[in-house]
């Protein structure tokens, strides 16, 4: 399609396509919901209890978005967005899935101001991905507790 936006492209000097615009989603989204600030970060948290969700993005574009999260950090972002002292591990995993789909949502918004486009419910995942197609990782610290990741993934 002429004009058609292409996520895996990498223009000049950039490492990340789109970096910037998701940048401003994760901060927007983390202030509003988690009362938390987000800022670009270099590398991902090696935390090993990493909480994951995936949902797969249908049109315009068709790849897969996974967000992983220290696991400590989940529940304070979910204690924070519902307001509960007690959590569970299901209120946390929706809060993960949720918040996923909010940035997905905001984000292709973003790319895409004039189209229409389709996301798949997202789900709960015990892991991030296989490096095995192209993909793109972006990280942002999140109030200085831990780094999320975002993984854009062609399929």
């Amino acid at each position: 399609m002429t004009g058609e936006i292409d996520l895996f492209s990498i223009r000049d000097g950039e490492t990340n396509p789109h970096e910037q615009t998701l940048a401003k989603v994760v901060s927007a989204t983390f202030e509003k919901m988690g009362f938390m600030e987000a800022f670009v970060s270099k590398s991902r948290d090696e935390d090993v209890n990493m909480l994951c969700a995936t949902l797969l993005v249908e049109n315009p574009v068709t790849a897969k978005l996974y967000f992983t999260c220290p696991s400590k950090l989940s529940w304070k972002i979910a204690e924070n967005l519902y307001g509960l002292e007690e959590l569970s591990n299901e209120v946390v995993d929706d809060m993960m899935t949720e918040l996923l789909n909010t940035i997905a949502g905001s984000w292709l918004s973003e790319i895409f101001p004039h189209q229409s486009f389709s996301l798949s419910i997202p789900t709960s995942c015990n892991e991030m991905y296989h490096i095995d197609k192209k993909m793109y990782e972006y990280h942002f610290k999140i109030a200085n507790i831990g780094v999320v990741s975002i993984g854009l993934m062609e399929l």
